[in-house]
């Protein structure tokens, strides 16, 4: 079964969509009736589906049982105007709800989540204090949470959002920290230990079925905070853990997006907090150059738009 990217003008369809938004159910201007309209995609992109009603009432109750996140089969006309749509007339084609589908194909998944993990545990072994070693054995030997990490995205919209996001910035942050250790006086393995950790309450902050959908802790409580509690808790099961170490890892990681975020709970005040700020920063805007489309694309983060450049033939 094909996917938005893959569609071509005029041809029939067959394809499986998430419903992203209902549009609205309206009249015709010419004739009794009604048509709906909705914005449905997949992992590839989205697309507008226009449902051409034949009996009123009928399309009325259709409309009314779709809900956002649903799972739609669309079979239809692609139509690739300047706003491509898949046409639906119901005199002879059929849009229907489906219950059995695999949420990767509406959510994007890295691509190589084991090559990252290796790395990831290779970085996890220069951290050489030993409580700090043992606080990341504590969460990485963990099957369970391995398990989630490797499969959380890393945001709900943007660069990130995919599965397998949240460990592919984890890792390059924590090398961009790595490489920044061995050019200044710190302490490398809080630094590494913070960078490693700071971003874990993603785990918890996220729901992936059609799309990438924030829990309500998350946006109570913000995935800084998340990550915190995760790391505290932990550290209370490791005997003798030096007080000033844990008030100093636990600082980087609540106050990691300090300068640009009016409500954090903390402002940075250590080295290595400053560091990770920087490096989190540094990765997640980069990240956005690697955007596909055109020449151009606007960056929420930056406010502007940025050059994503043109393919060398």
């Amino acid at each position: 079964m094909k996917y938005v990217k893959d569609l071509v003008d005029g041809e029939s369809v067959n394809i499986l969509l998430a419903v992203r938004k209902k549009l609205g159910l309206r009249e015709y201007r010419s004739k009794f009736g009604k048509y709906f309209v909705l914005e449905a995609g997949d992992k590839t992109g989205s697309i507008l589906v226009k449902y051409w009603g034949s009996d009123e009432k009928l399309t009325e109750e259709l409309y009314q049982s779709i809900k956002e996140g649903d799972v739609i089969e669309v079979k239809g006309t692609y139509q690739k105007d300047n706003t491509p749509y898949i046409s639906v007339d119901s005199e002879y084609e059929d849009l229907e709800i489906v219950k059995n589908y695999s949420p990767e194909r509406f959510v994007p998944t890295s691509e190589n989540i084991s090559r990252t993990m290796e790395e990831m545990y290779r970085i996890i072994e220069k951290v050489e204090d030993v409580h700090l070693s043992k606080l990341l054995d504590s969460f990485f030997s963990d099957e369970n949470f391995v398990e989630e990490f490797q499969n959380a995205p890393g945001s709900s919209s943007g660069p990130y959002a995919y599965i397998g996001g949240l460990a592919e910035h984890t890792l390059n942050v924590s090398k961009l920290c790595d490489r920044i250790s061995k050019i200044y006086s710190l302490n490398r393995d809080l630094l590494l230990t913070a960078a490693i950790l700071h971003d874990i309450g993603k785990i918890e902050a996220y729901e992936v079925d059609t799309s990438i959908k924030t829990r309500d802790s998350a946006k109570l409580l913000g995935h800084t905070v998340l990550s915190y509690n995760m790391v505290e808790a932990k550290i209370r099961e490791i005997v003798d853990f030096p007080q000033t170490l844990k008030e100093q890892l636990l600082h980087a990681i609540i106050s990691h997006h300090s300068p640009i975020v009016d409500n954090v709970p903390q402002r940075i005040r250590t080295k290595e907090a400053y560091i990770l700020f920087y490096a989190n920063m540094l990765d997640n805007s980069l990240k956005e150059f690697e955007m596909e489309g055109e020449e151009w694309a606007y960056s929420r983060r930056m406010g502007r738009e940025i050059y994503l450049g043109l393919e060398q033939e």
